[in-house]
């Protein structure tokens, strides 16, 4: 997908003439085109306008879901959003979910910019320079401050419609997503997978549950954003779900090893577990649930065409710059398991060649 700045200003001059008749003299400036995640196109732009008489100015995010059959996906970010903002977690107000294809091919939502900075790029910075210091007093007692708050929320405040006469446990929830991540087996034909699903299957009967919690599904630093005003705020929601937290958790500490090292993942944790007040169980089959996932996303993204797995073209590219991080992740699941996937070692030695 390629949008230049004009056809994004004529396009969202287009959309609020016809959207709010009632707003006169729509001005759109300082349309700017934002690092792009795996799956979405960011833009920022300046929307003024005259409504009732009064001169209104906003900073506005444009964000598209350039994929096929993603409309689904771009309304349930919309709801998440706008479920937690009422909640009163910190998330940006989101003001437009539109799924007519009509203005930018794709479907797209449209929220308040929050102008401040990337907590990963101080996460980086932090890293590269040794400074374990501001990390531990700083960076991970907010980022894990934030993550037990999301998982201490009400599930119920997300419009989630189950089967009415079923019984929704965190053991239900597991059970459901290792189902469906079958799925993607069959329909990928990732049969090599199925020695590490055979595991996590004799493997969760022996797991304690306790509770339902809302999931954002990829918490990392680089989806926080600190405002001018010094308030955090968490970005990037459409894999938000709910379940067991240790789900969640599990995916951040695999990244944040694979990305780092074994010792920030264990700071994390330790993170985690003070601002809980408890130790969290059992939290090595999440990780290798967490991996699971991972390895079957690499084969997806890498051997599909990017429309068909639901990824921006470039993503490719971006994955194959950090191919480093799947030897951590083969390695844990060997380490842990037991269970070696040659044709995801293979995988990894085609990324590191190129």
């Amino acid at each position: 997908m390629s949008l230049s700045v004009l056809s994004i200003e004529k396009n969202l001059n287009r959309y609020f003439e016809n959207k709010f008749p009632e707003r006169r003299e729509n001005r759109i400036s300082e349309i700017t085109s934002l690092a792009k995640g795996w799956e979405t196109e960011l833009f920022s732009f300046k929307y003024k306008y005259i409504e009732e008489g009064d001169s209104i100015k906003k900073q506005l995010i444009l964000r598209i879901y350039p994929a096929s059959n993603v409309e689904k996906k771009t309304k349930w970010e919309f709801e998440v959003l706008t479920s937690l903002f009422k909640a009163g977690y910190p998330v940006p107000e989101t003001h437009v979910l539109e799924l007519d294809l009509e203005y930018f091919e794709y479907p797209f939502i449209i929220m308040d910019r929050i102008s401040g900075k990337d907590m990963g790029d101080d996460f980086t910075k932090a890293l590269q320079e040794g400074n374990l210091e501001k990390i531990t007093n700083e960076i991970l007692p907010i980022q894990t401050k934030l993550f037990v708050e999301l998982h201490n929320l009400d599930w119920k405040i997300l419009p989630i419609d189950f089967e009415s006469d079923i019984e929704i446990t965190p053991s239900y929830l597991l059970d459901r997503l290792i189902k469906n991540s079958r799925k993607r087996v069959e329909k990928f034909q990732l049969q090599n997978l199925n020695p590490i699903f055979q595991w996590l299957n004799e493997k969760k009967h022996t797991l304690k549950f306790e509770r339902i919690s809302i999931l954002h599904n990829d918490y990392h630093p680089h989806n926080i954003i600190i405002s001018e005003e010094d308030k955090a705020y968490v970005i990037d929601w459409p894999a938000c779900f709910v379940g067991d937290f240790r789900q969640d958790l599990g995916w951040t500490l695999l990244l944040t090893g694979a990305y780092t090292s074994k010792e920030i993942r264990d700071m994390v944790l330790k993170f985690y577990e003070e601002i809980l007040g408890a130790e969290v169980q059992d939290i090595e089959y999440f990780e290798i649930l967490a991996a699971t996932r991972r390895i079957m996303d690499m084969f997806i993204f890498l051997e599909q065409d990017s429309e068909i797995a639901g990824i921006r073209d470039e993503t490719k590219q971006q994955i194959k710059e950090t191919a480093f991080h799947l030897e951590y992740v083969a390695t844990l699941v060997k380490d842990i398991t037991g269970i070696s996937i040659p044709r995801f070692k293979e995988l990894i030695q085609s990324l590191l060649i190129e």
